[in-house]
């Protein structure tokens, strides 16, 4: 039997009956917590603390179809028309669920209006910057990497949407704080998370360093709570013509969310976050996973004579290091040869 005497409220949160509680979908678990609550009188506050918890991060869970297509048209800069319906598909190993890796539950589709960006925040290529938003709360922008705030943000509302890379430090508030992207939208009140999410890569990822969020795929699906140090990792549902050519051989027939631990250097370097402080931090990684790091943080491309080059694997720390220092340390592992021309870079063997 759990014994849930000195539970706080997010404890209360990440259980799935709870939830369903919360929600009102199902009547056992319904029966089931209204008999715990009227037995443990000296909970009844953090208890209520977890339902407001759940109303303030679960709350309009509705389609994203038009704040979704105002996003991604924001960065095209062409006029908003209505985005057909499409689904996306995802599933999470039922083990994970057992083992306590992750929570999901549903929640009700209503219309939401299109939200509409004001301020922008943006990083070149090479380029990493750390920014500080209206409500204090502090946001690191990877390479490559846009934010764009919601023109209400800090007062009714504290909406951004992300194109690329960024680690949020959130300000605890009473306004939840959003993150949107093209594949998923995260809720939190105050916490540390790192958001993955760039156009050209076949996964998106979110990353809990503390605290409490919750993430859904966009039109609809499964809300998922996430406990920290835990990874979601979402696996886009992409035309095979849309990916480059060593991608293209990766046949995904549908998009698939896996919820797992972030992953921790020799050092106890979260690997997922260290962008943060400079680092690159490659844990046995394939020379195409490294390829796609390399390109965004020196603003190279680098490409492949053979497919064989690709499957070489690496463990590695680089901190200042150019590029040539890095690719001199690689050969150390494996042999392979290099060519620089400018900002192209042939790998060979």
């Amino acid at each position: 039997m759990i014994d849930r005497s000195k539970f706080e409220a997010e404890d209360f949160l990440i259980d799935a009956t709870f939830q369903h509680y919360c929600a009102g979908t199902d009547q056992l678990s319904i029966d089931y917590w209204t008999k715990y609550i009227s037995q443990h009188p000296e909970q009844q506050k953090t208890i209520a603390e977890a339902e407001k918890l759940y109303r303030l991060l679960s709350g309009n869970k509705s389609k994203l179809n038009e704040r979704i297509l105002a996003f991604q048209q924001s960065f095209e800069q062409v006029k908003v028309v209505p985005l057909k319906s499409r689904r996306i598909w995802w599933s999470v190993a039922a083990v994970l669920l057992v083992l306590g890796l992750g929570s999901i539950f549903f929640a009700e589709e209503k219309s939401v209006p299109v939200a509409v960006y004001a301020q922008t925040y943006q990083t070149k290529a090479g380029e990493r910057k750390k920014v500080t938003l209206p409500d204090g709360s502090t946001v690191w922008l990877n390479s490559k990497s846009i934010l764009k705030l919601d023109e209400n943000f800090n007062e009714s509302n504290r909406l951004v949407l992300l194109q690329g890379e960024g680690y949020f430090d959130v300000k605890h508030s009473k306004k939840p704080f959003k993150v949107q992207t093209s594949e998923f939208e995260i809720n939190v009140l105050g916490t540390a998370f790192n958001v993955k999410a760039y156009p050209d890569e076949i996964t998106s990822e979110a990353t809990l360093i503390r605290g409490l969020i919750t993430m859904q795929p966009v039109n609809g699906g499964g809300i998922i709570t996430l406990k920290p140090s835990q990874k979601i990792t979402l696996y886009k549902k992409t035309a095979a013509t849309t990916l480059p050519q060593q991608k293209r051989q990766l046949k995904i027939s549908h998009p698939e969310i896996t919820i797992d631990h972030y992953q921790l250097a020799r050092d106890s370097t979260v690997v997922e976050t260290a962008w943060v402080q400079n680092k690159i931090e490659i844990l046995d990684q394939d020379f195409l996973e490294i390829k796609t790091i390399l390109e965004k943080w020196y603003n190279v491309k680098i490409t492949f004579t053979s497919p064989e080059i690709e499957k070489y694997r690496f463990t590695a720390t680089f901190n200042n290091e150019t590029i040539k220092e890095v690719l001199d340390a690689l050969q150390q592992v494996e042999k392979f040869n290099y060519e620089i021309k400018g900002d192209q870079i042939k790998i060979s063997k």
